[in-house]
């Protein structure tokens, strides 16, 4: 790189002339919204100081006004905003009042998840009835110490029963197969784990 040399002013002056380069700054154009509010808030004055002196009101008397009309519009966009969150809150809060009725896996036994496992399938909700049928295995295998985290394998050492461990292999292909299985298969499934449990 060179030395610094610094520039021609009489020459940078020329080519700025010829070529017609716009050197003063314009100021950027205003917003859309911002011109609106500036006519809405000039229509408001406007009215507000002819109402004044057709009233004889003094100019200080017209500033109260005015900031009272101020906090009442404040106050009346707070009431919308919080009406809407207050109707919104009640749809969450029942979602959460629902599914706070129904008991989590942790506290269903062995019958309870057994009548899961008959509703679901009666409804023909199949990924449901699986986990149903999961869970009254385990809570019918370990009562009370099954938990969520379980794997199959943690079934199978529980019941040290090689039948079991056939039929959780099954289980696990119809939850994790590439084919859904139909009712009749789990209520097959499901009859094989009774034999095998009782």
């Amino acid at each position: 790189m060179g030395p610094f040399v610094p520039a021609d002013p009489g020459l940078v002056e020329r080519v700025l002339a010829s070529s017609g380069v716009e050197r003063t700054p314009t100021p950027p154009e205003s917003s859309y919204l911002g011109e609106l509010l500036k006519a809405v808030t000039s229509y408001f004055v406007d009215a507000l100081m002819a109402g004044a002196k057709r009233l004889h009101l003094s100019p200080e008397l017209v500033w109260w006004i005015a900031a009272g009309l101020a906090v009442l519009l404040a106050l009346l966009i707070a009431r919308l905003v919080f009406s809407r969150l207050r109707r919104r809150k009640p749809a969450r809060e029942s979602g959460e009042a629902l599914a706070a009725a129904l008991p989590p896996a942790a506290l269903r036994d062995a019958p309870g998840w057994r009548a899961e496992l008959e509703r679901r399938l009666a409804e023909g909700r199949i990924p449901e009835a699986l986990e149903a049928l999961w869970w009254w295995v385990a809570r019918s295998l370990a009562g009370g110490e099954a938990e969520p985290d379980w794997t199959s394998r943690d079934l199978v050492a529980r019941s040290r029963n090689a039948d079991l461990r056939e039929l959780v292999r099954r289980l696990d292909a119809f939850t994790y197969g590439p084919r859904t299985p139909a009712v009749e298969d789990l209520r097959g499934l499901l009859g094989r784990f009774e034999a095998a449990l009782a």
